[in-house]
């Protein structure tokens, strides 16, 4: 066996197979009669030899430190990435949780590190299934994922699948009317923070439309009757909570729209509320970090660093996200992000 049996079969996965290929001792132990054998023995050292990941935690506010902190959990992109090496028969118990954008050395780094599609760095042993670098399709670090996994051999495509996966990469580019927020305590669509990845697989088996009304014995049926309950009592507080920064004129004016301004996560479930009227949202904390997402469009970064020079901070990702989180302090003033957007 040699590499141009990985050419010929995993044509659109050589970069993942070269994690693989960089780590055994010798091509011999991928030698087979059959290239069936071929793609069970790479398999299974592929099962053997992933053995360090890391994915994206999440930033919240902490009210008592005054700073934003790293959660060790992630999101739905990031967590549907890992089911599907748990799919592959992957062990990813080995799993750090880092900054949203960082990237550790040594590890198969999922949905982080800014690049676009499965990239390998043989030097350090480092990998990546990221989207949040400059690619021209809309995807999610799970479709990657999914599409290097099948193609690799290590699992099945089934249209459940295929229907989970599209439904994870619409969520994670933002590909559903924002409106759906208020009918949010009744739908998957809604209620997907709340289920485990096998649970969403079996709702697709059934279902093709994520955005349906399902009635309480569907609810549940998955589980979700009182996650229902909460989600509904979330989206009330929070378009009461929407009226309030309505009212303290906590709306600004850009050229890229109105834009709500949320001060240390005092709209908690942020741009899910904000996108049913406005077209963005500022998430700033103690002059510590910020985000500000748009709804549609983008941002031009060339006029944002022409008018800020020195004081820029941060990167914009995917066009429509600009945010910054590193650990030196901030220059840029919350007024002085006001002021570049308009």
């Amino acid at each position: 066996m040699d590499e141009k049996f990985f050419e010929k079969n995993f044509e659109h996965s050589r970069e993942a197979a070269k994690i693989t290929l960089d780590k055994v001792s010798s091509w011999e132990e991928l030698n087979a009669a059959t290239e069936e054998e071929g793609k069970e023995k790479f398999s299974e050292r592929t099962r053997e030899l992933w053995e360090d990941f890391a994915v994206h935690g999440l930033l919240t506010y902490d009210k008592e430190k005054g700073e934003r902190v790293l959660k060790p959990f992630t999101d739905l992109d990031g967590k549907s990435s890992i089911e599907i090496l748990k799919l592959s028969g992957i062990n990813t118990e080995n799993l750090e949780y880092i900054k949203p954008g960082e990237s550790l050395e040594g590890a198969i780094n999922i949905d982080t590190g800014d690049q676009f599609g499965v990239v390998y760095n043989p030097e350090t042993y480092t990998a990546y299934f990221d989207h949040h670098g400059k690619g021209e399709d809309v995807t999610s670090a799970a479709e990657i994922m999914y599409k290097t996994m099948t193609d690799l051999g290590m699992i099945e495509k089934t249209e459940e699948l295929d229907r989970t996966i599209d439904f994870v990469t619409k969520i994670d580019n933002g590909k559903y009317p924002p409106e759906e927020f208020l009918k949010s305590g009744k739908t998957i669509l809604g209620l997907q923070r709340s289920i485990e990845f096998n649970q969403l697989v079996e709702y697709f088996k059934d279902h093709d439309d994520p955005t349906e009304v399902l009635d309480i014995d569907e609810l549940e049926k998955y589980g979700l009757k009182e996650s229902a309950e909460r989600q509904e009592k979330i989206v009330k507080e929070a378009m009461e909570k929407m009226k309030e920064m309505e009212e303290d004129g906590k709306i600004v004016e850009t050229n890229y729209g109105k834009i709500v301004l949320n001060m240390n996560g005092e709209l908690a479930v942020g741009s899910s509320a904000a996108y049913v009227k406005y077209d963005g949202i500022i998430n700033y904390t103690s002059e510590k970090s910020f985000a500000v997402t748009l709804k549609e469009g983008g941002f031009d970064e060339d006029s944002l660093k022409e008018k800020l020079g020195d004081n820029f901070q941060g990167k914009i990702i995917r066009g429509n996200m600009w945010i910054y989180n590193d650990s030196d302090p901030l220059k840029v003033s919350l007024e002085d992000i006001i002021e570049v957007l308009k």
